[in-house]
């Protein structure tokens, strides 16, 4: 774990810019003081039936909070020259597009289920909409590896030759008590589990255990995503045009992706996706944030599950 740290204060040191990290952190705190304390923020949440208007919240919210990052901070770092670089925007643009549309995406509007009961139109859709990342960005990822990204290692960190795992599992270990705590807390107990089997014990005359474990298995697949697209594509696949600047306007791309969840998980999402994205940066894979990312989400709907079925938490 030692040597996963070190990587994790050179790239700080490397990349420390007092004016560039103070302005980046007046924009998270006023940002995540605008969502959660007004009602603008609630409307931006990502529900299961977003209407086409949240859609197009979500794409202006995600390129917003991009460009109001990468423009000052490069500008702030005395980077002029990747400001003239139209791929900073053209790709920029087109990820933030793809992002906020996979994120609020409607699939009641492509799809009629009403041939199957109210409980398991619920089911499909909850695992259609788990399945966004899988269906529109792994795609566009894949293409732009292979015509844009000739050059990125893999495909955005998914790679061989990964360094430091024993460690991520290592820091997993410790994390564990941690959120063994945090599963009793009001917000997490309100907004997890993901998925709640117990309003699905008759889905497809399958066991209701069997409808569980396919579900999480698609839940988990959107961190391995999720991973691939902020600590990727976002930071490997941008470094190529911003270097280490790249990782500011990831996280707080990141930490929007986060909002309509309890805001301790916000404001959490700043530090974990600083971390990750400097170590994605430093060893050019994501396997770190992957284990950390399913570990964790796997855990927080366990613990949701013993504390309904054990502890009678409901």
């Amino acid at each position: 774990m030692r040597l996963l740290f070190e990587d994790f204060i050179l790239f700080f040191r490397k990349d420390f810019h007092f004016a560039a990290y103070a302005y980046t952190i007046v924009v998270v705190a006023l940002s995540i003081l605008l969502m959660y304390t007004t009602d603008f923020g609630y409307r931006l949440s990502y529900n299961l039936t977003p209407t086409s208007n949240e859609v197009l919240n979500n794409i202006f919210l995600f390129v917003v909070m991009y460009f109001l990052i990468v423009i000052p901070v490069t500008i702030i770092r005395g980077e002029y020259r990747n400001i003239a670089k139209t791929a900073l925007f053209t790709k920029g643009l087109l990820l933030m597009c793809l992002i906020g549309f996979s994120s609020a995406f409607s699939w009641n509007n492509v799809f009629n289920f009403d041939k199957f009961s109210a409980t398991e139109q619920s089911y499909i859709y909850k695992m259609l909409w788990r399945m966004c990342y899988l269906i529109f960005v792994l795609p566009f990822l894949v293409l732009l590896r292979l015509t844009v990204d000739r050059d990125v290692k893999g495909l955005y960190g998914i790679c061989r030759g990964a360094h430091h795992v024993k460690a991520y599992l290592s820091l997993y270990i410790v994390i564990l008590p941690i959120l063994a705590v945090v599963s009793f807390t009001s917000d997490f107990q309100s907004y997890y589990p993901i998925y709640e089997p117990w309003y699905f014990t008759n889905v497809f005359n399958l066991p209701a255990w069997l409808n569980t474990v396919l579900f999480e298995t698609v839940y988990m697949s959107d961190f391995l995503m999720v991973e691939m697209f902020f600590r990727g594509v976002l930071v490997i696949g941008m470094a190529s045009i911003l270097g280490r600047t790249a990782v500011l306007p990831m996280i707080v791309v990141y930490v929007a992706l986060h909002f309509g969840k309890p805001v301790l998980e916000t404001i959490s999402a700043l530090f974990g996706g600083y971390f990750l994205g400097a170590l994605a940066f430093q060893t050019r894979h994501i396997w770190g944030g992957v284990i950390i990312h399913m570990g964790i989400a796997l855990v927080i709907e366990l613990l949701r599950f013993f504390q309904y079925y054990v502890l009678a938490f409901n």
